[in-house]
């Protein structure tokens, strides 16, 4: 593991003194996954949503970044806040530690309620159809979570729980235990979530709102799972839950069913609908036929 890639040492220019600088490896991670997953959100908007609200998809690609300057300072900000109030006993010293983010230290819950009411706001401001966007965002959203754990892992941060067998030893922590990978568990869980959703989109893209229902239904599973190695098993944050990520999971999971739940029987009435006038169409036809014989 190597939480910090580079340091450039103290130096002097222009008769001030300057560094050192240190060049994380978690800090990284989170921009690599801005830097790849938004291009590729940003050319399927302009590929599947312009068109549905008159744009080219020139303008649908670049309002993706304009959307864009909004989420990314938003989930950070909502990540380090979730941070801070799960473990704000390692706070009270002082208090400027809060915006350390590049020291590792984001909840990704909270990252992601961050970055979804952002996006929220901005395309009901600009009228895109949001479960649309969503299902679009839905594959990417894995891929930068792949990203963020392999910060996780080079931070040592996020691990799992003391196994002298199957344990590796994180320097960044400072224990000298070896804690379970789990980090690598999402990691491996998140991209083959994201080959999944990426395989089947074209085919589910009809039906607004399937994806990012899909997505909390799967990634809600698989953290919720991985939670039970994650933290020492003796201390509950909440009554059912071992973790506040953990009952997050449940939740989300939870809505993502009753999401689909809802989509399916609102399909179904529809073909009922459409069944029923089509019958009715076709009978008055053969009345008006059987008059005019």
């Amino acid at each position: 593991m190597h939480p910090i890639l580079f340091t450039i040492h103290p130096f002097t220019m222009f008769g001030r003194s300057f560094g050192p600088f240190e060049l994380y490896t978690y800090g990284l991670m989170l921009a690599l996954a801005f830097a790849v997953g938004l291009p590729l959100l940003a050319k399927d908007t302009g590929r599947f949503l312009a068109p549905r609200v008159g744009l080219t998809p020139e303008q649908g690609f670049n309002l993706t970044f304009d959307l864009f300057t909004w989420v990314i300072p938003f989930s950070l900000v909502g990540g380090r806040l979730f941070f801070v109030v799960e473990n704000h006993t390692e706070f009270t010293g002082s208090w400027l530690e809060w915006f350390y983010i590049w020291e590792g230290g984001l909840v990704y819950y909270g990252g992601l309620v961050g970055a979804v009411l952002a996006a929220l706001v901005w395309l009901h401001k600009n009228k895109w159809p949001i479960p649309l966007f969503l299902d679009l965002a839905a594959p990417y959203i894995l891929l930068g979570q792949a990203f963020g754990r392999v910060g996780c892992y080079s931070q040592g941060c996020c691990g799992g729980i003391v196994d002298p067998v199957h344990g590796v030893i994180f320097p960044g922590l400072g224990d000298n235990l070896p804690h379970l990978p789990t980090q690598l568990w999402e990691l491996y869980g998140d991209l083959a979530l994201f080959l999944a959703l990426f395989l089947v989109r074209k085919k589910l893209m009809k039906h607004s709102g399937v994806m990012i229902s899909l997505y909390a239904v799967t990634y809600g599973l698989l953290r919720y799972i991985i939670e039970f190695w994650r933290r020492d098993g003796s201390k509950h944050y909440l009554h059912w839950f071992l973790s506040p990520s953990q009952a997050m999971s449940f939740f989300l999971v939870l809505g993502g069913f009753a999401v689909l739940t809802w989509l399916h029987f609102r399909e179904h009435r529809m073909k009922n609908e459409s069944k029923t006038k089509s019958d009715s169409t076709t009978g008055g036809t053969s009345s008006a036929s059987s008059e005019l014989q």
